[in-house]
């Protein structure tokens, strides 16, 4: 069948983010999304307002029938929200130690609002050994590594186990946006293009949902990489404008597509 990517994230309601961008990005590269809800969110496209977390053992037997039964061939974890669920998920992987982890390490939304109970940093931390590559934006490796400078996030990150860091650039200043993979500390790839207009909801959650399915697929680290951003280029240069003063949501699926983005 399709490569089987298997993402555990929180459910939005207004389809910008959490598992309906798994579906949709993994889907429109070719594979099948198998989906865990971590959380029930209350979102819209301007700000998350709460937010319910999945029952840590409801995960677990999920997780368990769908790795049984399907094909899974790569693992992309998104909104997590509580230690208890990082450990939860690790415990279901512990006999799939072959499966590329792709980790977003989400711990607040970009539009405002939290997506955490204050355990849960640490527990992402202890995780990082686990993972294939960790996609976080300048603010989550700030948050995450407990630093302001980004080359000491990167440098305590490597130093907790992150093998592989793909540094999105969009939080920071300028007209160029800047994205930099590291592989055991190292700048191995660094990207530059034009920034482009508009807040974007869900960006993060198609990033790496894409470079999972990509990894899925069989792609090297440096090419799933580089065609995920291709693939997040396109859904945000074609992303639906809500009647509201809300994020633009990216659109994921479409002939746009069809060229340089797989």
């Amino acid at each position: 069948m399709r490569p089987v990517t298997l993402c555990f994230s929180g459910l939005d309601p207004s389809g910008g983010a959490g598992l309906q961008a798994d579906i949709e990005a993994v889907a429109a590269l070719g594979g099948h999304a198998a989906v865990i809800a971590t959380a029930l969110t209350v979102q819209d496209s301007q700000q998350v307002y709460g937010f319910t977390l999945t029952d840590p053992a409801l995960m677990r037997e999920q997780a368990g029938h769908v790795l049984a039964d399907l094909p899974v061939a790569a693992v992309k974890l998104g909104m997590l929200g509580s230690a208890g669920a990082v450990r939860c998920v690790f415990d279901c992987l512990a006999g799939h130690r072959h499966l590329p982890v792709v980790m977003d390490p989400v711990l607040a939304a970009n539009s405002g609002g939290g997506l955490a109970l204050d355990d849960l940093r640490e527990a992402l931390l202890a995780a990082l050994p686990m993972t294939a590559v960790i996609t976080p934006n300048t603010l989550e490796a700030r948050r995450l590594a407990g630093c302001d400078d980004l080359d000491e996030a990167v440098r305590r990150l490597t130093r907790a186990g992150a093998r592989a860091i793909w540094l999105k650039g969009g939080h920071e200043p300028g007209d160029t946006l800047v994205n930099r993979l590291y592989e055991d500390g190292r700048l191995s790839l660094e990207t530059r293009q034009p920034r482009l207009p508009g807040e974007f909801h869900g960006s993060g959650c198609t990033l790496a949902s894409a470079l999972a399915a990509l990894l899925a697929a069989g792609a090297p680290l440096h090419d799933a990489v580089s065609g995920s951003e291709r693939f997040v280029r396109a859904a945000l240069a074609a992303a639906d404008r809500p009647r509201a003063q809300g994020q633009l949501l990216p659109r994921r699926i479409g002939p746009w597509h069809a060229d340089g983005a797989h």
